[in-house]
This record gives C-alpha cells, structure tokens and sequence, in this order.
C-alpha cells in the first residue's frame, strides 16, 4: 500500500495568502474585475453569477499581495466556516473579507487534491478545534490556517484520486444545469397553458 504522509499546508503550498481585511469599493456597473465574497464560495463551488465589480485600480490594490488564478483554492475563514471552493476560470477575481486563498506547489500536491482534501473531514474537523474564541462568530485565525496539517500519498496516487472524483463532479454539475434547464421548460409551459386557460374562460363568459 501507498504510504500517505501528513504535511503542513504551507509546506506543500507555494502561496497561502490572506484577504486585504476591508471591504473593497464596489462600482455600479460590470467591470471585468470582481470580488469573491463568503457568499459567492458554498458547496465546493465559486459563484461568479453574482458579484460585485470594481474598478482595474481597485483590483490592482486588492491583489498586490498575489493575484488569484485557475486552481487557486479559496477557503472561507469566517461566516460561514470553512467553505471550500476552487477557481475554474481565468477571469480576473480577487478576494472579498474573511477568505483564504491556498496556492498548491504542482510537485508536492495536486491543486484538486488539495480542494478535496479542505473539504474532507481530516482537515474540516482541525478547523473545528481551532475555531476563534472569545467571539460570538466562529473563524479561524490566520496563522492556523496555515498550519493545518494534510495527508498526501504519492502524486500519482493523488493525480488517479483526483480524476476519478473531478469526472464524477462535472457529471454531476452538467445534470444539475440539465434539470435547471428542464424546470424553466416545465414552468414556461405551465404559465403558457395558464394564460390560454384564462383566456378560454373569458372567451367562454
């Protein structure tokens, strides 16, 4: 059997990086630059549906400590808890409060490894016992979340895991968007026969 090994995350991340702690100044119009909030990272997905646009100056300010880029992992420190989400897209996003964003170092771990394992339970329960105290809001502090500790088996090992479950999450993404296409079907011809039905009785009177 494979031996797996338990590192810490800052030893096989060539980034860990935390959010710029205020809140960027948003533009009322759609920029190509925008700001992931904890509200944009639940259940293993970035939502970029929406969010809020800022200006290239705001932008350029925001991400002077590193710019984010595809399979960045992004971890929520704060309200909630320990979202995982992982970027899919070359579009320019920075990070909004409260959040964490985990570089993986290509020879060490795999970027998607690194994903599964934040969502895991091996490293979710560690964000549970170093949850803040003295607040009424659970997070984690900064210098913990860099020394989380993770368990790595070889990168071929990792890199068959990693396929195997990636496959089987864009599977099922692919269905949700199928379902979600079929119920707006469903609920434009349910509103389409209602209109006729009205009409028919109006007719009918």
């Amino acid at each position: 059997m494979s031996e797996w090994r338990d590192f810490k995350l800052d030893e096989v991340c060539d980034e860990i990086v935390d959010c710029v702690n205020k809140t960027a100044p948003k533009v009322n119009y759609e920029t190509p630059y925008k700001m992931v909030r904890t509200t944009n990272v639940r259940d293993g997905r970035i939502n970029l549906s929406n969010v809020n646009h800022v200006t290239k100056e705001t932008y350029q300010k925001w991400t002077r400590r590193s710019i984010p880029q595809k399979d960045d992992v992004i971890l929520t420190r704060e309200a909630p808890l320990g979202e995982v989400g992982i970027i899919t897209t070359d579009e320019k996003v920075f990070l909004g409060q409260r959040l964490m964003q985990y570089r993986a170092n290509n020879r060490k771990v795999d970027p998607k490894f690194l994903y599964y394992s934040l969502r895991g339970p091996f490293l979710q329960n560690q964000m549970k016992a170093h949850e803040g105290s003295g607040s009424t809001v659970s997070h984690i502090r900064v210098p913990d979340a860099k020394r989380f500790k993770i368990k790595l088996p070889p990168m071929d090992i990792q890199n068959k895991i990693t396929s195997i479950l990636w496959s089987i999450d864009k599977k099922i993404e692919t269905n949700t968007k199928i379902n979600h296409t079929l119920e707006q079907i469903a609920m434009t011809l349910y509103k389409h026969w209602l209109l006729i039905l009205d009409h028919s009785r109006t007719v009918s009177l």
